[in-house]
């Protein structure tokens, strides 16, 4: 698989009309773009499969605005337009040339993100309305800690509307989640800061929910104004 020069293709797994299952726009109708590839690989992703190159195609630009404009017609109106993954801002490039589309046709752009890539983020935020950043700590991930990208991140996001959200498994460390609160602290403690205990095909994971309500959630209250837990819930209703 090989994508041209000029930014006008992508790698897509799929493009589809659902509601968004995490975060304070909980519930909200939009249309989702998940992108092919991730810089991560957190062991706790539920899209591993739909990353791997076999499950992605190649989307030229004026395709994707073609299924984008299919699906507010068939299943609109919708809030916004989701782009996810894998990880959207690895296609930077392509969204530079995409997002100024979706602009024209007068819909808004929520950015689902790992946060790791600030450089990435400066060449597309103008474009961007909302910024759902999450924050990854080494050993709810399974990867290196990201404190220096997060920080270079939130000092970019914070020119759009911006909420962080942090998955916590039992194996999070209460030091990481301090770390994760000073980070967002320094910015603006009135960014929302969201706690996501693991979510599993059956429900809740209760030694992470028992986890945050212990230790974590008065942990991040200290520092800031607006801390929430709001499960995965696409994975409790059972949708994309």
């Amino acid at each position: 698989m090989k994508l041209s020069d000029k930014n006008l293709e992508t790698e897509v797994s799929e493009v589809f009309s659902s509601l968004q299952g995490e975060g304070p726009y909980l519930g909200v109708k939009q249309i989702f773009v998940r992108f092919g590839r991730c810089n991560m690989r957190c062991g706790y992703c539920d899209e591993i499969e739909k990353m791997k190159e076999e499950s992605f195609s190649v989307y030229p630009l004026e395709k994707l605005i073609g299924e984008v404009d299919r699906l507010e017609a068939e299943k609109g109106p919708h809030h916004s337009v989701s782009l996810t993954g894998g990880e959207p801002l690895f296609y930077a490039c392509f969204l530079g040339n995409f997002l100024p589309r979706l602009k024209e046709k007068g819909l808004s752009a929520y950015l689902e993100t790992n946060g790791t890539l600030p450089r990435e983020l400066a060449q597309v935020i103008k474009w961007c309305d909302v910024i759902a950043m999450d924050m990854k700590p080494a050993s709810s991930a399974g990867d290196r800690a990201f404190l220096k990208e997060h920080e270079a991140f939130l000092k970019v996001a914070i020119q759009k509307e911006l909420f962080v959200k942090v998955v916590i498994t039992p194996d999070t460390l209460a030091r990481e989640i301090g770390e994760c609160v000073d980070l967002v602290a320094a910015v603006n403690p009135k960014i929302p800061f969201i706690f996501q205990p693991l979510s599993e095909p059956f429900g809740i994971n209760g030694r992470s929910l028992a986890l945050i309500e212990k230790e974590l959630f008065a942990i991040a209250s200290q520092k800031l104004l607006d801390v929430r837990v709001i499960p995965q819930m696409h994975k409790i209703w059972g949708v994309r």
